[in-house]
């Protein structure tokens, strides 16, 4: 029901600020239909629309630079926030890694899973309107270490809140359909990461 009225006033703000660029004299808009809501709801949904090798996967930044990829846990912030701020327990540039709770390396396999979920799953169709939790409280993320093994780049997640923050413009997520955050939630625990994903959280899931 949250996601139906989230999805209507969304379509609304769209048809009025185009209604206000084209002719300011035309009335209130239309309220999408039952049907246009539903289609529009549906949309937003995960399918497998393409299916890009790994190969061809693994050109995407920063995969294409990694030699390891590693899935973590930390202790996060406690605070409901909107802003965007990463938890990432950090010293300048550097990951301490002696405050992360849980470290995983990705296998090849793992990696070829990971980003299958990126990159070939999206939305089931065009979409109108976009929906963001208010509350960010990362307590996970995903590492991209050089050949030195120093991370370069990471990707922060709130999976109680389905935010991101990714370290650099360039990372992209592909498409960020509705359930794309929750199969990278079980992908952590699949490769056994607990804290952020079945312990220490602080919302219902």
């Amino acid at each position: 029901m949250i996601r139906q009225l989230l999805i209507i006033v969304s379509l609304l703000l769209t048809q009025t600020s185009f209604g206000q660029k084209n002719n300011l004299t035309i009335g209130p808009p239309k309220l999408p239909t039952k049907k246009e809501a539903e289609i529009e709801e549906r949309n937003h949904n995960c399918i497998k629309k393409v299916n890009k090798s790994f190969s061809a996967r693994i050109k995407n930044y920063p995969f294409n630079n990694t030699a390891q990829v590693q899935l973590v846990s930390f202790v996060g912030s406690s605070q409901h926030t909107f802003y965007v701020t990463d938890s990432l327990p950090r010293q300048n540039d550097t990951i301490c890694y002696s405050r992360l709770n849980e470290i995983r390396a990705l296998t090849i396999t793992q990696i070829d899973k990971l980003t299958d979920i990126l990159y070939n799953y999206e939305y089931a169709g065009p979409i109108h309107s976009m929906s963001s939790s208010n509350c960010y409280m990362p307590k996970n993320a995903i590492l991209f270490l050089d050949k030195n093994g120093k991370v370069f780049e990471f990707i922060e997640i709130c999976f109680e809140c389905d935010r991101t923050k990714e370290s650099s413009e360039e990372i992209s997520l592909g498409d960020m359909c509705d359930q794309k955050i929750s199969m990278v939630k079980n992908f952590f625990k699949e490769v056994g990461i607990k804290y952020g994903i079945t312990e220490g959280l602080l919302m219902d899931n």
